[in-house]
Protein backbone atom coordinates (compact mmCIF):
# COMPACT_ATOMS: atom_id res chain seq x y z
CA UNK A 1 0.00 0.00 0.00
CA UNK A 2 1.31 3.21 -0.96
CA UNK A 3 2.28 5.60 1.91
CA UNK A 4 0.58 8.98 -0.10
CA UNK A 5 -2.13 9.35 -2.55
CA UNK A 6 -1.94 11.16 -5.75
CA UNK A 7 -5.70 12.48 -7.04
CA UNK A 8 -5.87 13.19 -10.56
CA UNK A 9 -8.64 15.85 -10.85
CA UNK A 10 -10.44 16.18 -14.25
CA UNK A 11 -13.02 18.98 -14.11
CA UNK A 12 -15.22 18.97 -16.87
CA UNK A 13 -19.03 20.39 -18.55
CA UNK A 14 -19.73 16.81 -19.31
CA UNK A 15 -18.73 15.49 -23.04
CA UNK A 16 -18.48 12.12 -23.05
CA UNK A 17 -16.83 11.97 -26.30
CA UNK A 18 -13.77 13.19 -24.58
CA UNK A 19 -13.59 12.47 -21.22
CA UNK A 20 -13.97 8.47 -21.50
CA UNK A 21 -11.45 8.08 -24.28
CA UNK A 22 -9.30 10.25 -21.36
CA UNK A 23 -10.27 7.55 -18.68
CA UNK A 24 -9.82 4.59 -21.01
CA UNK A 25 -6.25 6.21 -21.56
CA UNK A 26 -5.63 6.32 -17.94
CA UNK A 27 -6.65 2.87 -16.95
CA UNK A 28 -4.50 1.86 -19.73
CA UNK A 29 -1.35 2.38 -18.40
CA UNK A 30 -1.04 -0.15 -15.88
CA UNK A 31 -0.09 1.96 -13.06
CA UNK A 32 -0.58 0.56 -9.60
CA UNK A 33 -3.89 1.54 -8.25
CA UNK A 34 -3.04 2.14 -5.17
CA UNK A 35 -0.97 5.09 -5.41
CA UNK A 36 -4.00 6.91 -7.28
CA UNK A 37 -7.71 8.36 -7.30
CA UNK A 38 -9.59 9.99 -10.51
CA UNK A 39 -11.76 12.51 -9.74
CA UNK A 40 -14.12 13.49 -11.91
CA UNK A 41 -16.12 16.70 -10.82
CA UNK A 42 -19.10 17.44 -13.72
CA UNK A 43 -21.03 20.41 -13.86
CA UNK A 44 -22.64 19.88 -17.61
CA UNK A 45 -25.75 19.42 -15.23
CA UNK A 46 -28.66 18.98 -17.86
CA UNK A 47 -26.09 19.11 -20.85
CA UNK A 48 -24.22 16.61 -20.01
CA UNK A 49 -24.09 13.17 -21.78
CA UNK A 50 -21.91 11.10 -19.16
CA UNK A 51 -23.92 9.58 -16.42
CA UNK A 52 -24.30 6.56 -17.98
CA UNK A 53 -21.18 5.88 -20.28
CA UNK A 54 -19.07 6.97 -16.84
CA UNK A 55 -20.26 3.38 -15.43
CA UNK A 56 -17.68 1.02 -16.96
CA UNK A 57 -15.45 2.52 -14.57
CA UNK A 58 -17.15 2.35 -11.37
CA UNK A 59 -15.80 -1.08 -11.12
CA UNK A 60 -12.45 0.80 -10.17
CA UNK A 61 -11.89 1.39 -6.43
CA UNK A 62 -9.89 4.56 -6.65
CA UNK A 63 -12.13 6.12 -8.94
CA UNK A 64 -14.53 8.70 -8.26
CA UNK A 65 -17.62 10.58 -10.62
CA UNK A 66 -19.11 13.35 -8.56
CA UNK A 67 -21.76 15.91 -10.44
CA UNK A 68 -21.23 19.46 -9.31
CA UNK A 69 -23.29 22.72 -9.08
CA UNK A 70 -20.67 25.30 -9.54
CA UNK A 71 -20.43 27.30 -12.91
CA UNK A 72 -17.71 27.53 -14.92
CA UNK A 73 -14.06 27.33 -14.20
CA UNK A 74 -15.11 27.08 -10.16
CA UNK A 75 -15.70 23.61 -11.27
CA UNK A 76 -11.86 23.63 -11.34
CA UNK A 77 -11.46 24.62 -7.62
CA UNK A 78 -14.41 22.07 -6.33
CA UNK A 79 -12.51 19.35 -8.31
CA UNK A 80 -9.79 20.02 -5.83
CA UNK A 81 -11.61 19.64 -2.98
CA UNK A 82 -13.45 16.94 -3.44
CA UNK A 83 -10.52 15.39 -3.86
CA UNK A 84 -9.16 13.18 -1.22
CA UNK A 85 -5.39 12.74 -2.06
CA UNK A 86 -2.16 14.33 0.01
CA UNK A 87 -1.25 15.77 -3.57
CA UNK A 88 -3.21 16.76 -6.85
CA UNK A 89 -2.83 17.08 -10.09
CA UNK A 90 -5.29 18.96 -12.49
CA UNK A 91 -5.92 17.07 -15.85
CA UNK A 92 -7.35 18.38 -19.25
CA UNK A 93 -10.93 16.43 -19.64
CA UNK A 94 -9.00 15.60 -23.57
CA UNK A 95 -6.16 14.59 -21.99
CA UNK A 96 -3.87 11.35 -22.83
CA UNK A 97 -1.61 10.86 -20.55
CA UNK A 98 1.64 8.78 -21.32
CA UNK A 99 3.16 5.54 -19.91
CA UNK A 100 4.76 5.64 -17.05
CA UNK A 101 3.68 9.22 -16.90
CA UNK A 102 1.29 8.45 -13.38
CA UNK A 103 4.31 6.80 -11.29
CA UNK A 104 6.66 9.96 -12.69
CA UNK A 105 3.99 12.51 -11.19
CA UNK A 106 3.88 10.62 -7.92
CA UNK A 107 7.82 10.05 -7.59
CA UNK A 108 7.94 13.99 -7.77
CA UNK A 109 4.99 14.47 -5.23
CA UNK A 110 7.58 12.67 -2.68
CA UNK A 111 10.83 13.94 -3.77
CA UNK A 112 9.07 17.38 -2.52
CA UNK A 113 6.95 16.12 0.15
CA UNK A 114 8.69 17.57 2.57
CA UNK A 115 8.70 20.96 1.39
CA UNK A 116 5.69 21.26 -0.56
CA UNK A 117 6.85 24.11 -3.69
CA UNK A 118 4.70 25.72 -5.84
CA UNK A 119 4.77 22.92 -8.59
CA UNK A 120 3.48 23.16 -12.20
CA UNK A 121 3.82 20.47 -15.21
CA UNK A 122 4.27 21.88 -18.18
CA UNK A 123 4.16 19.30 -20.41
CA UNK A 124 6.91 20.79 -22.67
CA UNK A 125 4.64 24.07 -23.31
CA UNK A 126 7.73 26.09 -22.89
CA UNK A 127 10.62 24.49 -24.73
CA UNK A 128 12.20 23.00 -22.06
CA UNK A 129 12.29 19.33 -20.56
CA UNK A 130 14.34 19.92 -17.43
CA UNK A 131 12.88 20.22 -13.55
CA UNK A 132 13.51 24.02 -12.66
CA UNK A 133 13.77 25.07 -9.23
CA UNK A 134 13.27 28.97 -7.93
CA UNK A 135 13.56 30.32 -4.20
CA UNK A 136 11.35 33.18 -5.22
CA UNK A 137 7.91 34.30 -6.78
CA UNK A 138 9.33 36.85 -8.85
CA UNK A 139 11.63 34.98 -10.64
CA UNK A 140 9.43 32.08 -10.94
CA UNK A 141 6.55 34.21 -12.54
CA UNK A 142 9.54 36.01 -14.43
CA UNK A 143 10.09 31.99 -16.55
CA UNK A 144 6.69 31.39 -16.31
CA UNK A 145 5.11 34.48 -17.55
CA UNK A 146 1.73 34.08 -19.28
CA UNK A 147 1.47 30.56 -19.41
CA UNK A 148 1.08 30.58 -15.89
CA UNK A 149 -2.97 31.26 -16.94
CA UNK A 150 -2.91 27.36 -17.78
CA UNK A 151 -4.69 24.85 -15.13
CA UNK A 152 -3.76 21.46 -16.82
CA UNK A 153 -0.59 20.43 -14.65
CA UNK A 154 -1.25 22.53 -12.14
CA UNK A 155 -0.22 20.73 -9.03
CA UNK A 156 -1.28 21.30 -5.06
CA UNK A 157 -0.83 20.26 -1.63
CA UNK A 158 -3.89 18.91 0.38
CA UNK A 159 -3.03 21.52 2.70
CA UNK A 160 -2.94 24.03 -0.17
CA UNK A 161 -6.60 23.66 -0.60
CA UNK A 162 -7.25 23.45 2.69
CA UNK A 163 -7.31 27.32 2.33
CA UNK A 164 -10.09 27.76 -0.07
CA UNK A 165 -12.39 29.17 1.96
CA UNK A 166 -10.41 32.09 2.29
CA UNK A 167 -9.46 32.65 -0.88
CA UNK A 168 -11.33 35.39 -3.81
CA UNK A 169 -11.44 33.93 -6.86
CA UNK A 170 -11.77 35.63 -9.86
CA UNK A 171 -14.68 33.87 -12.19
CA UNK A 172 -12.39 33.67 -15.56
CA UNK A 173 -9.16 32.28 -13.76
CA UNK A 174 -9.89 30.80 -10.37
CA UNK A 175 -6.72 28.38 -10.75
CA UNK A 176 -4.68 31.42 -10.98
CA UNK A 177 -6.26 32.69 -7.91
CA UNK A 178 -5.51 29.34 -6.15
CA UNK A 179 -1.98 29.57 -7.63
CA UNK A 180 -1.18 33.03 -6.39
CA UNK A 181 -2.20 31.90 -2.96
CA UNK A 182 1.13 30.14 -2.62
CA UNK A 183 3.44 32.75 -3.63
CA UNK A 184 4.51 33.05 -0.41
CA UNK A 185 6.28 29.59 -0.17
CA UNK A 186 9.93 29.69 -0.14
CA UNK A 187 10.41 27.09 -3.13
CA UNK A 188 8.58 26.96 -6.59
CA UNK A 189 9.30 24.09 -9.39
CA UNK A 190 8.72 24.26 -13.20
CA UNK A 191 8.65 20.56 -14.77
CA UNK A 192 8.70 20.94 -18.05
CA UNK A 193 8.63 17.53 -18.98
CA UNK A 194 6.18 16.04 -21.62
CA UNK A 195 3.86 14.05 -19.98
CA UNK A 196 0.43 13.94 -21.86
CA UNK A 197 -1.18 15.28 -25.27
CA UNK A 198 -4.65 16.05 -25.90
CA UNK A 199 -7.32 15.08 -28.10
CA UNK A 200 -8.53 17.27 -30.53
CA UNK A 201 -8.39 20.75 -29.36
CA UNK A 202 -11.10 22.24 -31.91
CA UNK A 203 -14.13 23.82 -30.36
CA UNK A 204 -12.58 23.87 -26.98
CA UNK A 205 -12.53 27.59 -25.50
CA UNK A 206 -15.48 29.34 -26.77
CA UNK A 207 -14.50 32.36 -24.22
CA UNK A 208 -13.61 36.10 -25.23
CA UNK A 209 -9.50 36.07 -25.71
CA UNK A 210 -8.83 39.43 -25.47
CA UNK A 211 -11.13 40.00 -22.32
CA UNK A 212 -9.49 36.69 -20.39
CA UNK A 213 -6.02 37.72 -21.34
CA UNK A 214 -6.03 41.82 -21.94
CA UNK A 215 -8.10 42.68 -18.66
CA UNK A 216 -8.88 39.32 -16.66
CA UNK A 217 -5.67 38.20 -16.59
CA UNK A 218 -3.79 41.30 -16.16
CA UNK A 219 -5.71 42.39 -13.48
CA UNK A 220 -4.26 39.70 -11.38
CA UNK A 221 -0.41 40.16 -12.61
CA UNK A 222 -1.24 43.76 -11.44
CA UNK A 223 -3.02 42.79 -8.26
CA UNK A 224 0.94 40.76 -7.28
CA UNK A 225 2.81 43.85 -8.61
CA UNK A 226 1.02 45.92 -6.53
CA UNK A 227 1.73 44.43 -3.28
CA UNK A 228 5.06 43.60 -4.16
CA UNK A 229 5.15 39.62 -5.11
CA UNK A 230 6.68 40.48 -8.43
CA UNK A 231 9.11 43.76 -9.49
CA UNK A 232 7.84 45.74 -11.90
CA UNK A 233 10.55 43.99 -14.53
CA UNK A 234 8.94 40.92 -14.39
CA UNK A 235 5.24 43.02 -14.65
CA UNK A 236 6.13 44.50 -18.22
CA UNK A 237 7.51 41.66 -18.90
CA UNK A 238 4.92 39.21 -19.01
CA UNK A 239 2.30 41.96 -20.19
CA UNK A 240 4.31 42.09 -23.48
CA UNK A 241 4.24 38.34 -23.36
CA UNK A 242 0.47 38.63 -23.15
CA UNK A 243 0.21 40.65 -25.82
CA UNK A 244 2.16 38.99 -28.19
CA UNK A 245 0.79 35.78 -27.40
CA UNK A 246 -2.65 37.03 -27.99
CA UNK A 247 -1.07 38.22 -31.53
CA UNK A 248 -0.12 35.08 -32.71
CA UNK A 249 -3.60 33.75 -31.39
CA UNK A 250 -5.46 36.41 -33.48
CA UNK A 251 -3.31 35.22 -36.66
CA UNK A 252 -3.80 31.97 -36.16
CA UNK A 253 -7.20 31.99 -36.00
CA UNK A 254 -7.58 33.79 -39.21
CA UNK A 255 -4.96 31.63 -41.37
CA UNK A 256 -6.67 28.62 -39.73
CA UNK A 257 -10.11 29.70 -40.05
CA UNK A 258 -10.71 28.37 -36.19
CA UNK A 259 -13.10 31.16 -35.31
CA UNK A 260 -15.49 29.32 -33.20
CA UNK A 261 -12.66 28.65 -30.52
CA UNK A 262 -12.83 32.22 -28.96
CA UNK A 263 -14.59 35.34 -29.43
CA UNK A 264 -12.98 38.17 -31.16
CA UNK A 265 -15.55 41.24 -30.57
CA UNK A 266 -14.29 42.34 -27.36
CA UNK A 267 -10.74 43.39 -29.15
CA UNK A 268 -10.61 47.03 -28.85
CA UNK A 269 -12.48 47.71 -25.33
CA UNK A 270 -10.15 44.94 -24.16
CA UNK A 271 -7.00 46.65 -25.33
CA UNK A 272 -7.33 50.26 -23.73
CA UNK A 273 -7.33 49.03 -20.61
CA UNK A 274 -3.94 48.00 -19.80
CA UNK A 275 -2.61 48.52 -23.38
CA UNK A 276 -3.01 51.45 -26.05
CA UNK A 277 -4.70 52.44 -29.45
CA UNK A 278 -1.06 52.12 -30.85
CA UNK A 279 -0.95 48.32 -30.29
CA UNK A 280 -4.91 47.69 -31.65
CA UNK A 281 -3.22 49.15 -34.64
CA UNK A 282 -0.16 46.95 -34.08
CA UNK A 283 -2.17 44.07 -33.99
CA UNK A 284 -3.73 44.53 -37.70
CA UNK A 285 -0.55 45.88 -39.03
CA UNK A 286 0.86 42.20 -37.84
CA UNK A 287 -2.09 40.76 -39.25
CA UNK A 288 -1.67 42.13 -42.69
CA UNK A 289 1.66 41.05 -42.50
CA UNK A 290 2.00 37.77 -41.43
CA UNK A 291 -1.67 36.29 -42.88
CA UNK A 292 -1.41 33.76 -45.12
CA UNK A 293 -1.68 34.13 -48.74
CA UNK A 294 -4.03 31.40 -49.42
CA UNK A 295 -6.35 33.13 -46.66
CA UNK A 296 -6.10 36.73 -49.06
CA UNK A 297 -6.99 34.26 -52.32
CA UNK A 298 -9.79 32.53 -50.33
CA UNK A 299 -11.37 35.54 -49.65
CA UNK A 300 -10.84 37.19 -53.02
CA UNK A 301 -11.88 33.87 -54.70
CA UNK A 302 -15.14 34.01 -52.38
CA UNK A 303 -16.17 37.62 -52.81
CA UNK A 304 -15.34 37.47 -56.74
CA UNK A 305 -18.07 34.20 -56.50
CA UNK A 306 -20.46 36.30 -54.99
CA UNK A 307 -20.49 38.97 -57.60
CA UNK A 308 -20.72 36.64 -60.52
CA UNK A 309 -23.06 34.92 -58.57
CA UNK A 310 -25.23 38.31 -58.40
CA UNK A 311 -24.45 39.20 -61.99
CA UNK A 312 -26.07 36.02 -62.66
CA UNK A 313 -29.00 36.48 -60.89
CA UNK A 314 -29.47 39.91 -61.95
CA UNK A 315 -29.14 38.76 -65.63
CA UNK A 316 -31.95 35.68 -64.88
CA UNK A 317 -34.50 38.32 -63.57
CA UNK A 318 -34.20 40.51 -66.54
CA UNK A 319 -34.73 37.71 -69.01
CA UNK A 320 -37.61 36.32 -66.95
CA UNK A 321 -39.29 40.10 -67.04
CA UNK A 322 -38.29 40.62 -70.65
Amino acid sequence: MAEHLLSICIPTNGVSRWVIPTLDNLYSLGAEESLFEVVVADNGGSDSDLAEPIKQFQCHCNFRYIPTQVRGFYNIIENFVLARGDFMIKLNHRCILHKGMIEYIYDQAEKYYETKPLMFFLNGNMGFQEVREYNNFNDFMFDFSYMSSLSEGLFFWKEDICRVPEIKFAPMSPNVSLMFDSRRKNLFVLDGNRICHDQNSKGKYGYALFETFAVFYMDLINEVRIDGSITNKTYLKIKNDIFHFLCDCYISMINDGAYENYTLDDMKDSLSIYYSERDYKYIYRKVKYYIHPLVVVKRWGAAMLFKIRSSVNKIRLLLIFN
